[in-house]
């Protein structure tokens, strides 16, 4: 296992400008970004394993992908290659979920065959799922901290080659 930051992305660095001046990795892998992902087929695929009733996480599933899949491809974030863990988002999404209607519907405190009071154990499922999510969510861009972290340049704005070429004055668009 590897130590210390994950690297930034190639991608991220071009959109950056590379302010480090930083080797840029010419050979980073640039897997394809499919327009005709669908979110029901796959992401059910991925509920199998939960102990939740498969029906719920699997309309959730559809659900949580019907609304981000679009999202993400207008974002760019999403391609081919992240599409398992954009499914695993999902499944974490809809455990969160359940576990908070579980706690909802029987409250934060159950008390056992002995009277005492203890936490609920779906407060423990909630928080686990919760951090799981939210670890992919910034991953995707989808937190306001992690797209504060992105650049990306206006369309009329001009690239970090011509300014180093022509400096600050470039006129653009005309």
């Amino acid at each position: 296992m590897t130590r210390g930051r994950k690297p930034k992305p190639t991608a991220k660095k071009k959109i950056e400008g590379n302010p480090g001046k930083r080797k840029i990795n010419k050979r980073d892998p640039q897997p394809p970004m499919s327009a005709d992902m669908k979110p029901d087929a796959p992401l059910a695929r991925a509920a199998r394993g939960v102990t939740i009733a498969k029906a719920h996480i699997e309309s959730g599933c559809k659900a949580f992908g019907d609304r981000y899949l679009p999202v993400l491809q207008a974002m760019q974030v999403l391609t081919d290659a992240d599409y398992a863990a954009f499914e695993l988002m999902s499944v974490h999404h809809v455990i969160a979920w359940a576990a908070a209607g579980i706690v909802e519907k029987d409250g934060l405190i159950l008390i056992d065959k002995f009277g005492q009071a203890h936490k609920h154990p779906a407060l423990q499922i909630l928080r686990d799922n919760s951090a799981l999510f939210k670890a992919y969510a910034a991953e995707f861009g989808m937190t306001p901290s992690a797209r504060s972290r992105i650049q990306v340049p206006l369309p009329d704005e001009p690239s970090q080659l011509e300014m180093e070429l022509f400096g600050e004055e470039v006129e653009v668009g005309g």
